[in-house]
C-alpha cells in the first residue's frame, strides 16, 4: 500500500500531537477518524439524488446517464470552444467571436495566467459556449461594455466591474463597444490545445 501524507497546518498538528498524548492514540488514527467523519456527511448533489430516487423520480442510473451526458456534453462544448480560436501567429494573437486577445503572463507553474482581450471589431459577434474544466477566471472589466452569460444569468458589464466563473460552468461574451478591453486571470492556466 502507497502511503499518502496529508500537510497539515503547524497548530493542528500541534494540537494532534497534544490530544495523542492525552489519549494515547496515534496521529494517523486520529486523523483518518477525522476525515472518515467528514466524508460521511453527504453533500447537497448527494442528498438531491437521494430525494429524487426516493420518491421514484430518478432512478441512480438515470442520475448516472445523466450526469455522464452532462459532462460530455461540457468536453464538447469545450472543445467547440478550443477549436473556435484562431491564432494569428504574426500578431502573436488569438481571436474568438468579436475578441482579440493575447496572453500576457503564465506562472513557471502553470497556475497562474492573465490575458488581455479587446474587441477587434464592431460585430458583437459572442464567443461559442466555454467551459474551463478545471480553471477559475476571473475577468475585470478595463473600458467598454461586455455581456456575459454565465449559466442562466446574463450581465452587461462596466469598467472597474468583475466576474468569477468557476469551473464547469459554461459562460459566452460579447464586447459590445469598440472600446471594450477585459483582463483574465485563470487559475490554473488554461490549455489551448484540442
Amino acid at each position: 500500500m502507497k502511503i499518502q501524507h496529508l500537510v497539515l497546518d503547524s497548530d493542528v498538528h500541534k494540537a494532534l500531537k497534544a490530544r495523542k498524548k492525552k489519549i494515547g492514540v496515534t496521529v494517523k488514527e486520529i486523523g483518518n477518524s477525522a476525515l472518515r467523519a467528514a466524508l460521511s456527511i453527504p453533500n447537497k448533489e448527494e442528498l438531491i439524488v437521494e430525494k429524487l430516487v426516493e420518491t421514484g423520480k430518478i432512478t441512480h442510473k438515470d442520475y448516472d446517464e445523466a450526469t455522464a451526458a452532462a459532462n460530455k456534453a461540457l468536453k464538447d462544448a469545450q472543445k467547440r470552444a478550443i477549436e473556435a480560436v484562431a491564432h494569428n501567429t504574426a500578431r502573436q494573437t488569438l481571436t474568438i467571436g468579436s475578441w482579440e486577445g493575447r496572453e500576457l503572463y503564465r506562472s513557471p507553474d502553470n497556475q497562474v495566467q492573465v490575458f488581455d482581450h479587446w474587441a477587434r471589431d464592431a460585430k458583437k459577434t459572442p464567443t461559442p459556449e466555454i467551459v474551463h474544466d478545471e480553471s477559475d477566471v476571473w475577468a475585470i472589466v478595463v473600458s467598454g461594455k461586455v455581456r456575459l452569460e454565465v449559466g442562466d444569468e446574463v450581465r452587461v458589464l462596466g469598467p472597474r466591474e468583475m466576474v468569477h466563473v468557476g469551473p464547469g460552468v459554461p459562460h459566452v461574451s460579447t464586447p459590445l463597444t469598440r472600446t471594450t478591453r477585459v483582463i483574465l486571470v485563470l487559475m490554473p492556466a488554461l490549455s489551448l490545445e484540442a
